[in-house]
This record gives C-alpha cells, structure tokens and sequence, in this order.
C-alpha cells in the first residue's frame, strides 16, 4: 500500500490502487462517487465488479502491467451497476512495483453535441471497424498479383503489403485507445524503419526526386515504438519530399544518420543533465519555410498545404515527446533541415 495515497481525498480526481489481479486495494472520495460505493465496499473486490467487462479501461489496464511507463486515454466509455449513463472520462495509469498500477480518472470535457453519444471511444471502434476490412482486401489483392508478378513489379507490391499491415496496426491501436503519447518500447534498427519509408516514398514520386541515405552503420538498436517512429518520420519525409519537388533545380532529400554526444535533455529531476543521442536528419532543398511558418508549423490544424489539415507534423512533435527525444528546424530558401534527437538509454552502446 502507497502511504502517500491516504492524503488524495483532497484530489478533485478519482484515484484508485489496483493489485496483480485487478482488485482495488485503495479508492479515494471522487472514485468513491464514481463507482457509487464506498471504500470498504470497493476494498479487496475485482474492478469488473463496479465496470462492465467491455470498458475499454481493461484494454489499458492489460498494457499498464506489461510495461515501465504511464499509458493514458482520452475519452474513454466507462458504466457498470453503479455508474450512471456511459459516461466519458480521461483515463492515466502507472504501474507501480512488484506488480500494481495507480489509475487516475477525470471527467472528459464536454464533447460538441452533434458528435452524438458515441464519443471518442465509440469512434476508435467505428475507424477500426470501417479502415481494417478494405486495408485486408488490399493486402490480400498484393499477394495475389504477387504470384504473378513480374520483377520489377515485386517490389512495389511489397510496399503496398508492408504499408497496409502497419496502417492496420496503427488503427488497431488507436482503436484501442493507444494514442501517439503512449509509446510502446521494443528494440528495432532505425536504418531498416528509414529504408521502409523512403521506398514508399520512392514509388510515391515515381523518380520525380533524388531521395539519398547518408546513414552512420555504427548505430546500436533503437529502443522505441517503431509504428509511431515510422509515422513520425514518414511526415517529415514526406513533407521533404513535396518540398523538393517544387524546387526549379532537380529536387533531392537526405536522410543522414549520427551519434550525437553532450545533447542537454531536460529533465525532471535533472535538468541540466547531458545525455547520448540518436540524431535523423532530413534534409531538402525546396524553397525554406518562412519563419512565421515555423513558429506554428508543429500546432495542430496548423497547414501552409492547400487542403491540408495541418495533422502531420504535430503527430511528429507528440510522438517525439513522447520518446522524450526533441526536433530542431533549419530553414534558409534552398534548404531545409528537421534533425529528431532520439535519448539512447544506459544500455545502448554507439
């Protein structure tokens, strides 16, 4: 039992302790009202008990005590016996040592009425639904053309086959409430991940522009979630690419790879502490961006793209924070420069 939890009735939140098997150990006064029991009735029950089984709070639940960081949700549909309606909250968990986890539970802001009664939760399910069954009927019409394909042909359709089952991962854990700030963390080569991304690149241009890798062969493993890295650096170079295109000269992107050393990642505990990092650069020679540009390129909704909906390079800056990595932009006309500093932990080695 966490002492300091004794002390949270005053937290305008809902907090409660879960043990290994998911029963409550602890419930402050607002998780209390929200479960509609008080603590010595809620003390030593399984959760499922006061939340039907198919709340998405077990799905995150199940992730918390897989892993060593926080998992958090937005919208997240929560009912049981005692819980009026299908209300929405913003869920936090943190796993705590040997083998429990803390959950936080707010009410989610008030949603636009026209969005209906479904909310965010209900609309992850509908995008999993409604994007993975013509994302299958594409893989499986590449495997077929496979069989037949001609050499120059193969390539291509492993693209199309690659491209599909990680845009079906992506919506499978979306739907499932993994949002881009909630990493999973496995080791991975990040030159494979930057092959990956320029090669569907290149059969987006069709050769239009040159696209050159500049790649350090001396970089240890990556230790992070490679469908959100990928979808990290996918936008950036995508946005290179687009950039250099428009350029009068022939249109060329870099991608170079580095081990940087002395880069200050600020800390909670320590701020001033210098750590080892991993440095991408994608570079252009497109026209710049202009510096009013820059200083909203990465908000949301934020777009200088006719038709754009300004998304992609503030899913790049979450997911960057996220690895608690950082993004520094150059921009002059004729070139431009996105370097992403990825923290190497204590056990990766240059």
């Amino acid at each position: 039992m966490i002492s300091t939890l004794n002390l949270s009735d005053l937290a305008p939140f809902a907090l409660l302790q879960l043990d290994d098997r998911r029963r409550i150990e602890a419930a402050n006064t607002e998780a209390q009202m929200v479960l509609g029991h008080s603590e010595s009735t809620l003390r030593g029950k399984a959760l499922s008990e006061f939340v039907f089984h198919d709340s998405p709070l077990f799905e995150l639940l199940d992730r918390v005590y897989g892993q060593d960081g926080d998992v958090s949700a937005h919208g997240v549909a929560v009912s049981g016996p005692a819980i009026g309606g299908n209300r929405l909250f913003d869920v936090k968990l943190r796993p705590v040592p040997p083998n429990r986890a803390i959950m936080v539970i707010s009410e989610a802001p008030a949603r636009d009425p026209a969005g209906g009664a479904v909310g965010i939760s209900g609309f992850g399910r509908i995008l999993g639904h409604e994007v993975k069954n013509p994302l299958a009927g594409i893989s499986g019409a590449a495997q077929l053309l496979l069989r037949s394909a001609s050499e120059d042909q193969a390539p291509l359709l492993d693209i199309i086959r690659s491209e599909a089952h990680r845009i079906e991962r992506l919506v499978s854990r979306l739907s499932a409430f993994e949002l881009f700030s909630s990493p999973r963390r496995d080791r991975f080569n990040i030159h494979e991940l930057l092959d990956k991304v320029l090669l569907a690149e290149e059969a987006a241009h069709g050769g239009a522009i040159r696209l050159r890798r500049a790649y350090d062969p001396s970089l240890p493993e990556i230790l992070g979630d490679e469908d959100h890295l990928h979808e990290a650096f996918q936008n950036i170079v995508r946005n290179a690419a687009e950039a250099a295109a428009e350029s009068d000269g022939g249109g060329q992107v870099t991608l170079q790879t580095a081990f940087e050393t002395g880069f200050a990642f600020s800390k909670t505990r320590n701020a001033k502490r210098l750590q080892r990092a991993i440095r991408v650069t994608i570079e252009d020679n497109g026209k710049g961006i202009a510096p009013r540009q820059r200083e909203q390129m990465f908000d949301m909704f934020s777009s200088t793209k006719a038709g754009g909906r300004g998304l992609g390079l503030s899913v790049v800056s979450e997911v960057v924070a996220a690895h608690e990595g950082r993004i520094k932009v150059e921009s002059r006309p004729g070139q431009t420069r996105f370097s992403v500093f990825l923290p190497m932990k204590q056990d990766q080695r240059p």
